[in-house]
């Protein structure tokens, strides 16, 4: 990790995690470590299990090992993922504010749905995969989501690159 980041009580949920110096607009923040693990859910019951991980490839995850596990949702992120574990800054990231980003982008399961407390001006109060992501939305956040996520997007939308 390039900066000091810390963990504190979040507004969003729990606790979540803090920097204490600023980035700028597509620094890039922390690269995510941690376990890889192989899941396939086949229903909702099982979309549940690894509530931390973060989707890296067609189930493909990473369990993270260190104060990645305590990153927080938001429907107005300010972090996205370069290739599959670079979290990049996606505007100017102030010292003190803490970093977020949109569970979706890592997210293909057609089963998942994850209740969101962002309380973010543009709150989807209920978040689903990629391929249910708004399209305006999918194309803030480019080219920060995962090229794999990037291809399902797509693949599930009909848009041909």
């Amino acid at each position: 990790m390039k900066k000091d980041l810390y963990v504190e009580k979040s507004k969003i949920a729990g606790k979540g995690v803090f920097t204490k110096e600023p980035f700028k607009k597509g620094e890039i923040v922390f690269i995510l470590k941690g376990k890889f693990k192989k899941h396939h859910p086949k229903n909702s019951k099982e979309s549940k299990n690894g509530p931390n991980w973060v989707g890296v490839g067609e189930d493909i995850w990473i369990d993270p090992i260190d104060i990645s596990q305590y990153l927080n949702h938001s429907c107005q992120p300010n972090m996205g993922i370069k290739g599959r574990v670079e979290f990049v800054a996606l505007h100017n990231i102030k010292k003190d504010e803490e970093l977020t980003f949109d569970y979706s982008i890592t997210e293909m399961d057609e089963f998942w749905e994850f209740p969101c407390n962002c309380r973010s001006r543009n709150c989807r109060k209920i978040l689903h995969s990629i391929q249910s992501l708004p399209k305006p939305v999918f194309k803030h956040y480019l080219p920060y989501i995962p090229n794999y996520f990037q291809k399902v997007y797509n693949r599930s939308n009909k848009i041909n690159k």
